[in-house]
């Protein structure tokens, strides 16, 4: 498998869109080329530059958060518009090339070994929840879906997309028209899967999670980026935000009464 990884001496640079064509993503798909940080929606793209250059693995959940590969360089954490926030996660020496996050823990799967691994948010803490079978190159995409707490991973040769459960029960699967898939993120306004594969870099396919092609975008300046990790923003549902509120709300009571 192929990775570009090139020193960038210019940090926290301004995002530039760059128009496309086609249809593309509704909301922002955040994409991860170990140099840049790209942002795509609709028929736009944007990039910046990243902090270390070497930075595959992507978590968004109200910030970017980004982790190396095979490699003892830092991640970076980033605010939603590409802005470096000045804090760092640490390197891995392991292969994750794509990563993904329910906003409490990230996850991401070795391609080396097929071992899919849980962290803290700060890509730190790391454990193996299980392992997918074939051995090295078997799989790199991977993104979470709340509809029932689980993992959606990429087959790398196959070009099978598989959910699994958090201790590696495979509950449905279905195969693309490709192979090594890369940046699998479910856009959670929709509840559909996006990909892109490294065979023809640039071009990003929709899937519904029951397998049924939505269409496809193309991004002419994109045509040579490896982006092999990709995620979109995860926000907690209106029922749990209500339950914060009123948990807030119970706190504040608490603390009155004390007084």
């Amino acid at each position: 498998m192929r990775n570009t990884a090139a020193a960038v001496t210019c940090l926290g640079m301004a995002l530039t869109a760059v128009t496309a064509h086609a249809s593309g993503p509704t909301d922002f798909y955040y994409l991860a080329s170990g140099t840049q940080l790209w942002r795509l929606q609709g028929n736009n793209d944007q990039n910046v530059a990243t902090n270390t250059g070497n930075e595959y693995n992507i978590a968004v959940a109200g910030d970017i958060r980004t982790t190396s590969q095979r490699s003892s360089t830092p991640g970076a954490q980033y605010d939603l518009n590409g802005v470096y926030t000045g804090t760092n996660y640490p390197g891995n020496w392991l292969g994750f090339f794509d990563g993904t996050t329910d906003g409490k823990s990230n996850y991401s799967v070795d391609w080396d070994t097929g071992d899919v691994w849980q962290f803290d948010r700060n890509w730190a803490n790391g454990s193996v929840l299980f392992t997918l079978p074939g051995g090295s190159g078997g799989y790199l995409g991977i993104t979470y879906d709340p509809s029932n707490n689980s993992l959606w991973v990429s087959g790398w040769n196959s070009g099978v997309i598989e959910n699994r459960a958090m201790n590696g029960t495979i509950l449905s699967s279905f195969a693309t028209t490709f192979s090594d898939i890369t940046c699998l993120g479910m856009e959670y306004s929709t509840g559909t899967l996006w990909m892109g594969t490294q065979t023809a870099e640039g071009n990003f396919y929709n899937y519904s999670t029951n397998g049924g092609f939505l269409g496809s975008v193309s991004y002419n300046d994109m045509t040579a980026v490896n982006t092999l990790g990709g995620e979109f923003n995860i926000v907690p549902e209106p029922c749990t935000l209500a339950l914060f509120a009123i948990g807030a709300g119970s706190a504040l009571l608490r603390g009155r009464r004390r007084r």
